[in-house]
């Protein structure tokens, strides 16, 4: 089956830019009580309004908020300059990215049970966590995951981010479960990541040792679960899965810090590495194809992207910390 993420409807961009003029402005912390009243009246006067600062809302959280040095009082000309920057920036996002419209549209249940969520990680973290049967679980880099542990079962309810799972021995010999909003993988004693991005309209298991079973969320109560071995992998949504393929060579380098590339397409390899950055890489078309091999450390993705203009013929720009342009170089 392929798998496609469904339209999504983008505002009249005169409200995405009072949207982000608004977001811009209270992360500046330049908020008077005169100005979040008339905040609330925007958001107020209409439906689409609430809905267009529901999305900005929830991707500056994406994100990572909107940068710091916006509220650092600097030469009033300079200021002015990056404060247009960012909301122009904001407001291409809005425009133009259907993930803020996905997370508003699809995952707002989602998104606030993420924030609740029993082990969290932000952007560039990883967290290693030891369950009370021994199993290990780690987190990678935004991740939320609540653990439901009952007489019955270990479950684990991953909400947003990748989880790499080495499940103990139980003595209860309860089935081990990890639940997406896609479905369910029920590890058979092994080691596998699960991987399910905010707003995506599929999770994803890659099996490192033993087997796990998948069985999406829709599917008939009579109909057989998708065995997975190890050094395979799939996709899966509400109602299926695709088909099964090799796990990539060092699929789970991040556990250690490392992100590891065999001759990935830039386009593919610069959104892993967002996955680590504040903000956003954007790669223009006439480079996405470039091929990327090499081993790269997630917490210093600006090393990255230089050791990249060093062996590629690119250029990568930044406009701000939170705005990269990888080009063609001159």
């Amino acid at each position: 089956m392929s798998i496609s993420s469904p339209a999504a409807t983008v505002p009249a961009r005169h409200i995405v830019e009072e949207a982000a003029r608004w977001l811009v402005k209270l992360h500046e912390g330049a908020m008077s009580d005169q100005d979040r009243q008339a905040l609330q009246d925007w958001r107020a006067q209409n439906s689409e309004h609430e809905r267009v600062w529901q999305a900005a809302d929830a991707l500056a959280h994406a994100m990572g908020s909107i940068p710091p040095e916006l509220g650092i009082k600097v030469l009033e000309s300079a200021r002015r300059r990056q404060r247009r920057v960012m909301i122009k920036t904001v407001a291409l996002l809005l425009a133009t990215a259907p993930a803020g419209w996905l997370v508003w549209r699809h995952g707002g249940a989602d998104w606030v049970a993420s924030q609740r969520a029993d082990y969290r990680t932000g952007t560039g973290q990883t967290r290693a966590i030891v369950l009370d049967d021994g199993s290990r679980v780690v987190l990678n880099t935004n991740t939320a995951l609540d653990v439901d542990y009952t007489a019955g079962q270990r479950r684990l309810v991953l909400r947003e981010g990748e989880i790499m799972v080495h499940t103990g021995k139980d003595a209860a010999r309860r089935d081990f479960v990890v639940q997406t909003r896609h479905g369910a993988i029920r590890a058979l004693g092994t080691r596998f990541l699960v991987r399910r991005e905010a707003g995506s309209q599929y999770s994803a298991v890659a099996v490192l040792e033993h087997a796990v079973e998948v069985r999406p969320l829709l599917a008939a109560p009579d109909a057989p679960a998708t065995r997975i071995e190890a050094g395979r992998q799939l996709r899966f949504t509400v109602d299926g899965t695709t088909a099964q393929e090799a796990v990539p060579r060092g699929a789970d380098a991040w556990v250690d810090g490392m992100l590891v590339a065999d001759n990935m397409r830039l386009d593919d390899f610069l959104a892993e590495l967002a996955r680590y950055r504040s903000g956003v890489i954007h790669c223009l078309p006439e480079v996405a194809a470039l091929r990327v091999s090499g081993v790269f450390r997630t917490d210093d993705t600006g090393q990255a992207l230089a050791t990249l203009q060093e062996t590629l013929p690119i250029t990568v720009r930044l406009r701000t910390r939170y705005w990269v342009t990888v080009m063609p170089a001159a």
